[in-house]
C-alpha cells in the first residue's frame, strides 16, 4: 500500500511540473523569433499537455479524484519553484531546467512502478526536446559571444 501512495504521491507531482513546462514552452513561443521554433515550442507545449492528460488518466484509473489534486488548489509551493537566477534566465532555458526536472521525476516513477502503462515512454521525448534546445542555447551562446 505504501508503493501504490508514493506512485500517486509522483504522478501528483509529475502533474504540476508538466502544467509548468507546458508553460514555460507556450512563453517560449511567444518570444521565438524564427517560425521554426515557434512551432517547435508550441508542438512541445501541446506535447507536454498530452502528457499531463496522460497521467490525469492514469490516476483517474487508479481512483484518484481530481477534486482531491493538487493542481486544483492554490499551491505556495509553486511560487517557491523559481529562484532569481531561473528569472532571468532566457526562455529557451528555462525550457530546458523545466525539461530536465521533468526527467528526473519520470526517474523516480520508474523507480516506485513497474506498470507498463506508457508513461515511461514520455522519457524518450524530452530527451529529444533537451537535445534540440541545448543545440539552439549553444547557438545563441556562441553567437553572443563573437564580435563583429
Amino acid at each position: 500500500m505504501l508503493r501504490h501512495n508514493r506512485y500517486i504521491a509522483v504522478l501528483e507531482k509529475l502533474l504540476t511540473h508538466l502544467k509548468n513546462a507546458k508553460l514555460e514552452y507556450f512563453k517560449a513561443s511567444d518570444h521565438a523569433v524564427s517560425p521554426e521554433k515557434k512551432r517547435f515550442y508550441n508542438q512541445q507545449g501541446l506535447l507536454r499537455n498530452r502528457f499531463f492528460q496522460d497521467v490525469l488518466s492514469e490516476l483517474r484509473h487508479l481512483g484518484v479524484s481530481t477534486e482531491d489534486l493538487v493542481i486544483n488548489r492554490f499551491n505556495f509551493d509553486q511560487l517557491l519553484i523559481s529562484t532569481i537566477d531561473t528569472l532571468k534566465a532566457p526562455a529557451i532555458e528555462k525550457c530546458v531546467h523545466a525539461d530536465e526536472a521533468l526527467l528526473s521525476i519520470y526517474s523516480e516513477l520508474k523507480a516506485v512502478s513497474d506498470q507498463n502503462n506508457g508513461l515511461h515512454t514520455h522519457a524518450v521525448y524530452l530527451e529529444e526536446a533537451i537535445a534540440q534546445n541545448k543545440e539552439w542555447v549553444s547557438t545563441l551562446s556562441f553567437k553572443s559571444n563573437t564580435t563583429y
